[in-house]
């Protein structure tokens, strides 16, 4: 076979093309080294982050507020109670029956703020004939406001209704 110079089948063409993959490819493995490197670095950021993440955590939100089960659970669940209809030897979560209870706290001693809520004047008039409404109570409600300082707001709405027959 017959080769012609210059062309595609030169030994030359392809010893240059040899090189310049190997350079290439000499590159490329010192870049995969580098890389290598970097991952490695990363990886330690990750781990140090996600420690530092645990411990952050640990103090934000404490330990677990789960119930566990104790090691003698069962033993000292049926010491505490009959149990309930299903006879499991454990009492029900929550107000047990026959027990007192709380109620609702005193919030009288709060420093309080009155707002009136009332009807504009000329609507306290009776639509059919046009008699004015007399006063005849009022509805009161409280609400809890805190802002910096807790104070008691209690909410005044006269009443009114018709003074004529």
């Amino acid at each position: 076979m017959v080769t012609i110079s210059g062309g595609r089948n030169d030994a030359g063409y392809w010893r240059g093309e040899a090189e310049r993959w190997r350079g290439e490819a000499e590159a490329a493995a010192a870049e995969n080294v580098a890389l290598r490197v970097r991952v490695g670095e990363l990886e330690g950021q990750v781990a140090a982050l996600s420690e530092k993440l645990a411990t952050l955590a640990k103090l934000a939100f404490g330990a677990s507020s789960e119930k566990k089960k104790s090691p003698a659970g069962s033993a000292a669940a049926g010491a505490e109670g009959s149990g309930g209809p299903g006879g499991s030897g454990r009492r029900r979560r929550g107000q047990q029956p026959g027990s007192r209870g709380h109620g609702r706290r005193d919030y009288s001693g709060l420093e309080t703020t009155e707002e009136i809520h009332d009807v504009p004047e000329q609507e306290r008039v009776c639509p059919g004939c046009g008699t004015g409404y007399v006063p005849f109570g009022e509805e009161t409600s409280g609400q809890i406001d805190w802002r910096v300082q807790i104070t008691r707001v209690v909410h005044r709405r006269p009443t009114y209704r018709r003074s004529c027959r």
